[in-house]
C-alpha cells in the first residue's frame, strides 16, 4: 500500500483535495469521483495532483480535475491554494505552476495574499472553443432568464450574462440547459453577473464537471474580462461571491491578475488505489 500525502484546502470555500505526487501513478475519473464524494471520499469540488518539474521553468507542475472525473485545464482557487502551500515549502514569494493551459505566476502580495497571473483571455471562437463562428460578445441566447451571453477562454472557457437578479433557484434550470447546448464541444463554465457600479459586481458560477460553487476564480476574471469589454466596470474591479470576495485587475496588457487569500483546513495520507475500484452498496 503507498500512501500519498494531501491537503484539504479551500479558497472562499471553493474546496480541493490536493495530492502531492512522488511517482507515477494511472488517474482514473473513478478515483476522481471517490476522492470528490462528500460521503464516502475526502469531498471537494475538485482535486488537485502536484508533481516536482523536472526543468527550471516552473516549481512545480499541476494537473486539475472536476468532482466528475472531467478535467479541467485550470483553476484560479486552487492556485491561490497552491501558492500558499509552496510560498511556505519554499521560503518564497513567487512561484511558478506549470498547468495545462501553460506557465502561471503565483506572488504573495499585501495582507498575505494571493495574486495570481491569469493570461491574456481568448475571443477567437475556435480557441474558446464554438463550434462554430459566432460573435463571441453576442452569442444572441435566449432562455427565462439568461440571455445574450459573451463567450471567451481563460485557461478554461467561459459564458457570461448579465442580469437584475441573483438567484441560484432561477437561475440553476437556465445553466443546465445552456450547458448542454452542442455548440460547446469542451463544456462551458457560465456565470450570471450583476453589476452593482464600475468597480464591484456579484456573480453565481455553474462549473462544468462540479455544478453551481460557492465561489469560481477564473469565473470571477472572466466575469470581470467581460464587464470591462462591454464598458460596464473599470480594470479593477471587487467580485462577491457566495464564499466570499476577490479583486480582479487587468493590466495595461491585457493580462488578468486575481487576489485574495486561501485556507489549509487539514492535512493526510491517502492510499489513492483503493478509489479507482467503483463503489457498491453493502
Amino acid at each position: 500500500m503507498k500512501l500519498f500525502n494531501f491537503l484539504k484546502m479551500h479558497g472562499l470555500e471553493n474546496d480541493f483535495v490536493i495530492i502531492l505526487l512522488d511517482e507515477e501513478t494511472s488517474i482514473t475519473p473513478r478515483m476522481i469521483q471517490n476522492l470528490s464524494n462528500r460521503k464516502t471520499g475526502i469531498g471537494c469540488d475538485l482535486v488537485v495532483f502536484l508533481k516536482n518539474n523536472k526543468t527550471d521553468l516552473a516549481d512545480v507542475s499541476a494537473l486539475f480535475y472536476n468532482a466528475d472525473g472531467s478535467e479541467a485545464q485550470i483553476c484560479g482557487n486552487a492556485l491561490r491554494c497552491i501558492g500558499k502551500f509552496f510560498f511556505k515549502k519554499l521560503n518564497k514569494k513567487n512561484i511558478v505552476v506549470e498547468t495545462n493551459a501553460g506557465f502561471i505566476d503565483l506572488e504573495e502580495v499585501r495582507d498575505k495574499k494571493i495574486s495570481v497571473d491569469m493570461g491574456v483571455p481568448k475571443f477567437d471562437w475556435q480557441k474558446i472553443p464554438l463550434s462554430a463562428n459566432l460573435d463571441t460578445r453576442n452569442l444572441h441566447m435566449s432562455s427565462k432568464y439568461l440571455n445574450d451571453g459573451f463567450a471567451l477562454n481563460l485557461g478554461n472557457p467561459h459564458l457570461i450574462f448579465f442580469v437584475d437578479e441573483l438567484d441560484s433557484r432561477k437561475l440553476s434550470p437556465n445553466f443546465l440547459n445552456i450547458a448542454k447546448q452542442p455548440i460547446f464541444p469542451d463544456g462551458i463554465n457560465i456565470s450570471a453577473v450583476k453589476v452593482l457600479s464600475r468597480d464591484r459586481i456579484s456573480i453565481l458560477t455553474f462549473e462544468r464537471g462540479v455544478g453551481l460553487t460557492h465561489a469560481c476564480g477564473s469565473g470571477a476574471c472572466a466575469s470581470v474580462i467581460a464587464s470591462n469589454k462591454l464598458n460596464f466596470c473599470d480594470k479593477s474591479v471587487n467580485v462577491l461571491m457566495k464564499g466570499g470576495e476577490l479583486v480582479i485587475e487587468i493590466s495595461d496588457d491585457n493580462h488578468i491578475f486575481m487576489i485574495g487569500h486561501a485556507e489549509e483546513v487539514f492535512e493526510g495520507q491517502v492510499d489513492i488505489t483503493k478509489f479507482k475500484k467503483k463503489n457498491e452498496k453493502k
